[in-house]
Parts: C-alpha cells; structure tokens; sequence
C-alpha cells in the first residue's frame, strides 16, 4: 500500500511538470525538480544566493572590489529588490531575504512578465528600444526559460554564465539550420547570438558611491546600437558580448563578458556589417578601438560590431565621468556629470576569450552579403 502510495505521488508529480512543460513552451531539458523538490533547489538558484554579482565584483576574479577594497558584504547588492513583494508588501533593505514570495503572490501562482522585469531591468531596457522575433510571436518569459533556470536544480552556480546554469539554447527549438551561405560558412564557429542579435544595451559609467551612500543606481548614460564579438569558453563559438563600466573614488573600471540580449531578429546581420567595418579599419589602422568618447557634454559610444581583439586590453579606448552631485539623492542632476578621464584602471574579461589573431584577420578581409 506505501509504495503504491509513493508511486502515484510520482506520477502526479511527472503529470505536473509535463503540463507545466506544454504550457510554456520548448525551453529546455527534462526537469530535475520531479525529484527535488523546489524548496530545496531554490536555496541553490541564484535567484537566491544571488552569486553573479559577487562572482563579478569579488577582488579573487579581478573584480573591481581590488579597486574600491570595500567588500560587497557591505553594499546592498545582495540584497537587492525593487519596491515590493509580489502581493505588494513592502520590503526592507536592512532584512530582505530571496523567496518565493519575491515572485509568487501564493505558492505555485502564475507570474507575470511585468514581475520578471521589475528585477530584469536589462531586458525590460531592451523592450524600449528593440523588437524580439519571439516577443512578436507572443513568447513570455517561461515559454524559454525553464523552471530549473527560475527555481534552480540543486546546483549552485556562481553565475547565469556558468555551463548550466541556464537550460535554454536555441538549439532546442531550431533543431535545424537552413542551408545558406552564412550557416553553412559559420554554424560550427559561430553562435547564433553573433548574427541575430540586433544590439546589446547596457548601462554606462556606474557611479558605485551613490551605490554605496544612497543604496541610488546612476549610471550617466545607456549604450545601444552596439555588440563586442568575443569566444564564450567552454563551446570557443564567437559569441555576443558586452561592456560594464563603474567609477568610484576617480578609480575605473572595465569587465567584459558574453551576453545574451533579447533583442534577437530572424534576418542576420549583413557580412559587411562585421567583415571590414569601420571598427576593424580603425584597429588596423591605429591599432586602438574606441568604444566610448566625451564629446564635451556627455559620453557617446562607438555604434555596430566590435570585435574584441587579442590585445583589448590597451586597444579599448573608453572616457569616463564623474557625478559631482550629491550621491546619496534619489534624484540625478544631469548638469552634474563632469568629464572624470580616459582610460580603465582596472580590466576584467571572465566566461570569455578574445578573438585570435587568426579570426582578426579573417574578419579585416572585406566580404559582401549575397
């Protein structure tokens, strides 16, 4: 009688994550949460543990903590959630903990896309300004994403860029590739990202005392129009990647990172748009690339593809500024960026490589689309 018991508590438990797969789509491999239950697996996801942001800032990856020396313990970042619970109870800073709640109004209760980006402000960004063929097809966020990606599967990761991590690949849908002169010439080097992704959008020159005084994100400005190409280790694919820059003290900072934006089309890039573009004649020409530049008023960045080559590190030219206003206000004066210097105190690059000297030279040769 027990193990009969036990076996319809299984089988339930199998029917349940079967429907919850057919209701949200094809985004991923079979669920281990059929043996584990959520509880325990969410402690591990980093929606809980929120590791990424430690893993990137932590002195022990060349984070910029090696330049502030303040460890993120002391910051709020941890702890970080917009405005309230998901039944609308407020949340205090000082005490917050990651939890079901955070999402769920009760257990097991739909959630909403406006909900995912009250915390994926990233993505939201991008929703501003780009299309997204899934988007246009009427896909949400879990019609991707799988409940291993949201709830966790048991193993901690220390972050979303960790093999794992997250389930989803377009592979998983695009079970084939059409037969043309860029799939058959890239699909086994390149990933999909690199020529599907309209831009990246990321925030420019955080300004970490307000961060720090104010528990205040500032940022001066928003980079759009842009993508760095870069090898994702692990799969050495070229890939889609992105810049994040902070300010602290007069002390910058530059990580680079692969990034999968959600501004994907169904019509690739052009070959031009890569192959000899006005990046790649201003690195062969100078041997410098200039990613950011003050202009006398504000920062502005260097538009379309840009590959990331061997000796990034002294080619990326980049600007900063400062806030002169007062950190710890809500609100930003925009009269109070001030021009601060050129050039990143501190580099990081981690999940990724730069493009060999190979791959520069075969993207400097000049190609047209057909």
């Amino acid at each position: 009688m027990k193990a009969t018991r036990n076996w319809l508590m299984v089988s339930g438990t199998l029917v349940a994550a079967a429907a919850i797969f057919l209701l949200y789509g094809c985004g991923g491999s079979e669920t281990r949460e059929t043996t584990l239950s959520i509880n325990e697996t969410f402690r591990t996801s980093l929606h809980a543990t929120r590791l990424g942001k430690a893993t990137w800032y932590s002195r022990a990856n060349g984070g910029f903590e090696s330049l502030t020396n303040i460890p993120i313990t002391s910051m709020t970042c941890m702890r970080c959630h917009p405005g309230t619970k998901a039944d609308g109870t407020p949340i205090d800073p000082a005490t917050y903990q990651p939890g079901c709640d955070d999402c769920h109004t009760s257990p097991g209760s739909p959630v909403s896309d406006q909900t995912c980006l009250k915390c994926h402000s990233r993505q939201a960004r991008e929703m501003q300004f780009y299309t997204d063929v899934h988007r246009q097809k009427g896909f949400r966020c879990m019609s991707c994403h799988t409940l291993e990606d949201v709830h966790g599967d048991g193993t901690q990761y220390a972050s979303w860029l960790d093999e794992g991590a997250v389930k989803v690949k377009c592979e998983h849908c695009h079970r084939s590739l059409a037969s043309n002169t860029a799939h058959d010439i890239h699909k086994e080097d390149v990933d999909c990202t690199a020529c599907h992704t309209q831009s990246i959008v990321s925030c420019y020159n955080c300004h970490l005392q307000s961060e720090i005084q104010g528990d205040v994100k500032r940022p001066h400005t928003v980079l759009k129009d842009y993508m760095l190409l870069l090898r994702r280790k692990g799969s050495g694919k070229v890939y889609s990647g992105t810049i994040m820059t902070l300010n602290y003290n007069d002390k910058t900072f530059l990580a680079v990172a692969p990034y999968r934006a959600h501004t994907i089309a169904k019509n690739a890039r052009k070959c031009e748009d890569c192959h000899d573009n006005a990046v790649i004649r201003e690195y062969n020409q100078t041997g410098n690339i200039t990613l950011t530049r003050w202009d006398g008023s504000k920062i502005v960045n260097t538009k379309g593809v840009i590959p990331v080559p061997p000796d990034w590190q002294t080619a990326f030219q980049l600007d900063f500024v400062d806030y002169t206003g007062d950190p710890a206000s809500p609100t930003t004066d925009p009269t109070k960026w001030v021009f601060l210097k050129s050039g990143a105190d501190g580099k990081q690059m981690l999940y990724a490589e730069p493009l060999t000297a190979e791959q520069m030279q075969k993207i400097s040769r000049s190609v047209s689309s057909p």
